[in-house]
């Protein structure tokens, strides 16, 4: 079984531009899953350039909180019938003075 892109990207690059997760808003956004996670919050090290853009379901409200990253850009999500806390994956911007 071959590994998803996503996590070979993560394998290969040694040195991968840094991004954040940020809140959205609340919804479904239905598209192909990439990957998951645990936890109620979008794990930082799957925001990288080759998701920028693109979105976070986090299922916080039952007993086993855990993420789901969608290979769909967050402003195309449409909606769906699940309730999640919408994340989307942005660049950091990097220090003053770097």
């Amino acid at each position: 079984m071959r590994p998803p892109p996503l996590l070979l990207l993560l394998a290969l690059s040694p040195a991968v531009q840094a991004g954040a997760w940020v809140l959205v808003g609340e919804g479904d956004c239905p598209g192909p899953q990439m990957i998951g996670s645990a936890g109620k919050r979008p794990d930082n090290e799957l925001c990288t350039p080759a998701f920028f853009g693109k979105t976070a379901l986090c299922h916080t409200r039952n007993c086993n909180p855990g993420c789901e990253y969608i290979d769909v850009p967050t402003t195309q999500c449409r909606g769906g019938a699940e309730l999640a806390d919408v994340y989307t994956c942005v660049p950091e911007k990097p220090a003053a003075g770097s």
